[in-house]
């Protein structure tokens, strides 16, 4: 009868220390202070916003006079080659028209407007058929340098939200992202603006030209 096999030696496994575990919990607190310090996607894709005055509004490629706030129910339009007869284009809530003075300062494109209200809402301006005013409305107008441009900016918005509201401006068709300007003009429309301009809004403007 042989004799059993001596069984094998169990494998001693590592013994931890103390240091050792102070230095693994130093390094996951330097992993999560890196993590902290660096922006998030958002961050990192968002326009720069910068304040401007609307006397003197520049960004990127573009200079800025903000001038009259103008509100309405409906606008009067004259008839076109399409469409003859005189029209009214009405709103869902009212037209805010904001005269300005633009002009590009480097190279040709469009100057784009937003307005954004005091709770984060944002309002593109109306695209160039609404209302139909050429050589007037500024959106989608192509703008040369050394040549300034007047006219205005057309937005459709709730009455409500007219108080606290700001015009943001900047170059493009499309809203800037890695940290490219976005031009905030505060349009001082505080509670007793906001209700001037709607008690003198008039139910149909009449922009025939």
């Amino acid at each position: 009868m042989s004799a059993p096999s001596p069984a094998a030696p169990r494998a001693r496994l590592p013994r931890w220390r103390w240091r050792d575990a102070l230095w693994i919990v130093l390094a996951l607190a330097a992993v999560v202070a890196l993590r902290k310090g660096e922006s998030s996607y958002e961050q990192r894709d968002a326009p720069l916003l910068q304040s401007a005055p609307a006397a003197h509004a520049a960004g990127r490629n573009f200079a800025v006079e903000v001038g009259r706030l103008k509100v309405a129910q409906a606008y009067l339009l004259k008839g076109d080659f399409a469409h003859p007869e005189d029209r009214t284009l009405r709103s869902a809530g009212v037209w805010l028209s904001v005269l300005a003075k633009v002009e590009a300062t480097q190279r040709p494109g469009y100057l784009s407007a937003q307005i954004r209200t005091r709770d984060g809402l944002v309002y593109v301006a109306s695209n160039p058929e609404r209302p139909k005013l050429p050589g007037f409305t500024l959106s989608q107008r192509e703008l040369a340098p050394g040549l300034p441009e007047s006219g205005a900016w057309f937005f459709e918005l709730p009455p409500d939200r007219l108080e606290g509201a700001h015009l943001q401006l900047y170059w493009g068709s499309l809203l800037p992202v890695g940290g490219d300007s976005l031009v905030d003009v505060d349009l001082k429309l505080d509670k007793a603006a906001a209700r001037k301009l709607l008690a003198e809004a008039k139910p149909v403007l009449d922009l025939r030209m």
